[in-house]
């Protein structure tokens, strides 16, 4: 069962925005949002109510959500859409209001800070990358932010998780934006795209979504500045937080020194609950990450992240202090 690569731990001449390419020497990054289906779903729910098939396979937003379940192996729930269009259609139409107005603030936003959100990611990446992002925005699907095929991100921009904060939505993005360009070139993408199936392939996954899933967390907290909100994710206050940044230490050396005294499926289950659940991975790769930026520029931490997670982990270990060192199995 793929869980673990599906991530946290988005019509097309009206909707779809292309991206203008931002180079760093040899790097460039593209970068297209798409809010047709929102816009398809939300203008005539009564209409999406009786189309659900044809939007589910014509719409690219929709149809990666299929893929996030058929990967994460989490069941389609037919019944949950089914509710969903009904509250839109009888039992609260101020959401569908709100929801298409966090759709158009959300595009425009990215219209106009585009140049700084490519910008923002370039600097994280090593000058030789150039990569695709595809951001579609949805309504009324189970997960909220994940990216599938490489580089294809699903935005559930439906409810009050939000805050119906257009920046807050944003600042998410690109975090997602930075799994679609780190699994461009990792040295660790069998690591990610499988489930660890014994000790040594755990323990590399352990390392390798530290290194993923910390930096593109850091990638967002640093990008605070550009789009700013009062609504901020928790992780980024865990970060701020000298004890909570320890038990997550904590937590992954747990998961590394238990990979020997569990089985595969023990282990995997606890990599899911603490680390991603308890944002485990979360909290410590993105303290690495400034660790290192901090003691050694942004340049070359980027540089660093070609190298691996193992790599990554032993670079931090050589400037942390004893009580805040990685276990290196």
């Amino acid at each position: 069962m793929k869980i673990f690569h599906i991530a946290f731990c988005f019509l097309f001449i009206h909707s779809c925005i292309s991206a203008q390419d931002i180079n760093k020497n040899d790097q460039k990054i593209n970068v297209i949002f798409n809010d047709s289906a929102v816009q398809y779903v939300l203008k005539n729910p009564v209409k999406a109510l009786k189309e659900r098939e044809f939007i589910w396979n014509n719409f690219d937003g929709y149809r990666i959500t299929l893929v996030w379940h058929r990967e994460s192996s989490f069941p389609v729930d037919w019944k949950y859409w089914e509710k969903c269009m009904n509250t839109f259609i009888n039992k609260d139409t101020s959401l569908m209001r709100k929801t298409l107005e966090l759709s158009n603030n959300l595009m425009a936003l990215e219209k106009r800070g585009h140049d700084k959100i490519v910008g923002h990611l370039s600097t994280f990446f090593p000058n030789n990358i150039s990569y695709d992002a595809y951001v579609y925005l949805v309504v009324s699907t189970v997960p909220y932010a994940f990216c599938v095929e490489q580089n294809k991100i699903g935005i559930d921009i439906t409810g009050d998780e939000w805050y119906f904060d257009p920046e807050y939505v944003l600042n998410v993005v690109i975090h997602e934006l930075f799994h679609a360009g780190y699994r461009t070139f990792t040295a660790d993408k069998k690591y990610l795209n499988e489930d660890p199936i014994d000790r040594e392939t755990f323990i590399r996954f352990c390392y390798a979504y530290t290194l993923n899933e910390g930096m593109a967390s850091y990638v967002g907290y640093k990008a605070l500045d550009l789009f700013p909100t009062n609504n901020r994710h928790k992780d980024y206050k865990l970060l701020e937080n000298d004890s909570t940044v320890k038990i997550a230490i904590e937590h992954v050396n747990d998961l590394l020194y238990l990979s020997d005294k569990l089985p595969i499926d023990s282990l995997n289950k606890l990599a899911w609950d603490i680390g991603v659940g308890k944002r485990a991975y979360y909290v410590t790769g993105a303290y690495i990450a400034k660790t290192v930026e901090e003691n050694s520029g942004r340049e070359h931490l980027a540089a660093l992240l070609q190298k691996g997670g193992y790599e990554f982990v032993k670079e931090y270990n050589s400037i942390a202090p004893k009580e805040l060192k990685i276990a290196l199995l």
